[in-house]
């Protein structure tokens, strides 16, 4: 049977894990696209058809049982969790599978069939074999550990209380990024850690950051160091004329964006900012581009500085043809969410109200309003997108973690 009506069949959105083991050609006959799909998991039923579908980007394909166990998100194989097991459970994993170290042997021997896993496998170095005898694929890494080890799976903030509350000489295994948001005791953290492995970036200080690389096991992790004397700022930052006379240090460090208001004061911003990092994007008026320019590495800082009236877009928003009634003059739009510009608006109104348009996340308008936007374009990591296309017609639907076919 083929598939017809391709052009008004179903449009699907993003999904996390598609399910294909009981498809047939009636449950796809009426989808004629689908977005970008993580992993796909098919049998070799159904394997044929993968090609009818219309699919983005794909993630991994597995063939997979169909009378496998589907779980999304983290496993953690612990010593109870084959007890009373009457089959070995075949299991399909679209995320991290932990194993700790004290999980008998025979366990896993006996409680466990077939292993599927989407994502990396944390494993004791004891174990390895008797895992890796069950899996039928495996799309992630494979990273393995002693058996005093701690594993860790997510961002691990280690400050000065979380550290001391660690055994001395511990071993950390984590699966995520690694921030010391403050400067530790050098000497602590030589007494409570033997060995760091991190699968993520790491983020320290510069009083800190030698320690942590003579730890380190794989010596090719980004660690990302705050040079010593500077403040870290773990939010969006907005520098104002009250700020700055209460900035409690002239040397600053900000993992999100920066926004230097419109009237803040040029003596003021110079007198009481020695120097300004931003691991984002540093937003800045055109008047105080000179004073900016000397507190950050401008080869190493994207920046805007905009002239008129501000408008930034973080998260979703419309833009209305009203919204330009009541602007004076002209405006400098940064948008870093998802900006949807009404119809109405006039493509000679975006020309001549707007002085730069900087799109690092979606802008949607008419064919007509992009090319206006695109004549307006200062930085442009982002994505236009016409928003005359429909993005799914009636039956559709939108962006899902799980779907079965």
């Amino acid at each position: 049977m083929e598939i017809q009506n391709v052009e008004q069949g179903k449009v699907i959105g993003n999904v996390g894990i598609l399910d294909l083991r009981n498809a047939t050609e009636v449950s796809v006959g009426d989808i004629s696209r689908i977005g970008n799909v993580g992993a796909v998991l098919y049998s070799q039923e159904t394997v044929g058809l993968m090609t009818r579908l219309n699919i983005g980007n794909v993630g991994s394909s597995m063939e997979v049982s169909p009378d496998a166990k589907i779980v999304t998100g983290q496993v953690v194989f612990h010593r109870d969790y084959f007890k009373g097991q009457v089959a070995p459970l075949d299991l399909v994993v679209a995320g991290p599978v932990v194993v700790n170290p004290d999980v008998p042997a025979e366990d896993i021997e006996k409680g466990l069939g077939e292993l599927t896993v989407a994502g990396p496998l944390i494993c004791p170095e004891h174990l390895l074999g008797t895992v890796q005898s069950k899996i039928r694929q495996l799309a992630g890494p494979t990273i393995t550990y002693t058996a005093p080890s701690r594993v860790m799976v997510g961002r691990l903030v280690l400050d000065e209380n979380t550290l001391r509350a660690l055994d001395d000489g511990s071993e950390l295994v984590i699966i995520g990024p690694l921030r010391l948001p403050q400067v530790l005791p050098n000497d602590l953290l030589e007494q409570k850690i033997q060995g760091l492995q991190v699968m993520g970036a790491i983020r320290c200080h510069e009083e800190n950051v030698q320690i942590i690389l003579d730890r380190l096991t794989d010596k090719s992790v980004k660690v990302r160091t705050i040079p010593a004397g500077f403040e870290l700022v773990g939010r969006p930052l907005v520098l104002d004329n009250t700020l700055l006379e209460s900035l409690p240090a002239r040397s600053v460090y900000c993992t999100d964006r920066v926004q230097v208001d419109s009237d803040v004061d040029p003596s003021l911003l110079d007198d009481r900012l020695e120097a300004l990092v931003s691991e984002d994007i540093v937003i800045c008026p055109v008047a105080l581009r000179s004073v900016i320019s000397r507190k950050c590495n401008m080869l190493q800082t994207r920046a805007v500085f905009y002239e008129g009236e501000l408008w930034v877009v973080d998260g979703e928003t419309d833009l209305p043809a009203s919204r330009f009634d009541y602007l004076e003059g002209k405006a400098t739009l940064v948008v870093l969410g998802e900006l949807t510009i009404d119809p109405e608006v006039d493509p000679q109104v975006l020309a001549h109200r707007l002085a730069k348009v900087h799109n690092l996340g979606v802008v949607r308008c008419t064919p007509e309003q992009m090319g206006a936007i695109q004549a307006r374009l200062g930085l442009s990591d982002g994505d236009l997108e016409d928003s005359t296309q429909a993005e799914a017609p009636e039956g559709g639907m939108g962006n899902v973690g799980y779907l079965a076919l």
